[in-house]
């Protein structure tokens, strides 16, 4: 009799007993972390199970629903992904994490018209969000509406809030939904008494075209010192190696009277970190039957609406004496990237600068310091006029210091 009795107690306790079991994990934050583990070890499949449990459980757990959709980009069904991520777009727009997942499925559309729908979408979604109209301006760049491209890049830069690497990437595209540009520039040096010489009078023109990512120019130089002319011909490019990398190479020559027989001159540019860009190159000049070598360093900084740089020429090795160069340039964006201030202050000349630079050739153990300012000005899209001034101060000769004052205007039109 107590056999059956004990028997009945426990048939009357299995049911209950296996219903506990079966609804032990109603913890929708261990569901979420148990999955989250599943997810990072690309168990994709049991990830995805524990996130379609915790979802019937609770609905609106968008931490779940963000992690279902990455589960089912990595299974590559895009489909199951955009219902739960327009899931999250109509009814959590806002949550932190929302966005930063739309925004990267813009780079899994193989289509570039659906992307550019997609995009369309959000920018509903998200009026003036800066990040969608770069994305937006980057698609229609691919999809070669340069003009489309180039208005939203130049409406976006001019907030002076943007980031240092937003006002980067707008910059970038900028520069890329121009076809062509021709630029007059002209530069007067003008020298005191302890030169003994009369100013100085540098003229340049230039051409440049862009092929797709590839910035090409053409660029004469004349110069007028006085007791001699000189004419300098360049061709130059800014290949752009992918999104982080790019380059500069150029190729010159002249007779050899007052410019270098021929200059050559490469860098390569790295950005990183987001805000930083590294350079690293060189520049070869030939004067009469000997050729001397340069080596760059730089570092540049895009912090909120400031261009930093620091640079530095080391080399040749002239008459024992070993040529330097340092400068600190500065830029404050406003408006957008054709509308800031500069500034530079250096010591020594670089090869750059070579208007000034062959003094350096003769005399490289003299010391040199000088300043720049100026302000480069848009006037509307096709036109940019800049100003600039500056002074040197140099030795003339081991006994006797010179001033010299540097003025530059420039007008550019982009077509």
């Amino acid at each position: 009799m107590k056999n059956f009795l004990f028997f009945l107690v426990a048939l009357c306790l299995t049911p209950q007993t296996v219903t506990a079991q079966q609804t032990t994990e109603t913890n929708t934050d261990s569901l979420y972390y148990k999955a989250l583990d599943s997810y990072k070890e690309e168990e994709f499949n049991k990830s995805l199970r524990l996130t379609n449990q915790a979802l019937e459980l609770a609905p609106e757990y968008h931490d779940i629903r963000i992690l279902q959709v990455r589960n089912y980009w990595a299974l590559g069904d895009l489909n199951k992904a955009d219902d739960d991520l327009e899931l999250l777009l109509k009814e959590a727009p806002q949550y932190v994490d929302t966005k930063p997942l739309a925004l990267q499925r813009i780079g899994k559309f193989t289509d570039k018209e659906k992307a550019l729908n997609f995009v369309n979408r959000l920018e509903e979604i998200y009026p003036n969000d800066t990040s969608i109209k770069i994305q937006k301006a980057q698609l229609l760049l691919k999809l070669k509406r340069r003009k489309e491209a180039r208005e939203i890049a130049f409406q976006s830069i001019e907030d002076t809030g943007i980031s240092g690497p937003d006002r980067y990437v707008l910059q970038i595209i900028l520069n890329r939904t121009v076809s062509n540009e021709i630029a007059f520039n002209y530069q007067l040096n003008n020298f005191s008494e302890d030169y003994n010489r009369e100013s100085w009078h540098t003229i340049s023109a230039e051409f440049q075209h862009n092929l797709n990512r590839t910035a090409v120019i053409g660029r004469v130089n004349y110069t007028d010192r006085a007791y001699d002319q000189g004419t300098l011909y360049e061709l130059e490019a800014y290949p752009v190696i992918n999104d982080r990398m790019y380059g500069f190479i150029n190729a010159g020559f002249s007779d050899g009277t007052l410019f270098p027989n021929y200059r050559g001159s490469a860098s390569l540019f790295y950005n990183f970190a987001q805000i930083f860009e590294a350079e690293v190159g060189g520049r070869l000049l030939g004067f009469d039957n000997s050729s001397f070598f340069t080596g760059i360093l730089g570092l540049t900084a895009y912090q909120g609406s400031f261009y930093l740089n620091a640079r530095t020429f080391i080399g040749p090795e002239r008459l024992n004496q070993l040529v330097q160069n340092y400068q600190f340039n500065i830029r404050y964006y406003f408006g957008n990237a054709d509308n800031f201030f500069f500034g530079r202050l250096g010591s020594g000349i670089s090869p750059d600068e070579g208007v000034i630079y062959t003094s350096v050739q003769n005399n490289p153990g003299l010391e040199a310091y000088y300043f720049n300012i100026g302000i480069n000005k848009s006037l509307g899209i096709h036109h940019i006029i800049q100003l600039g001034g500056g002074y040197l101060y140099e030795d003339v000769n081991a006994e006797t210091k010179g001033n010299q004052f540097l003025a530059n205007v420039m007008y550019r039109y982009r077509f």
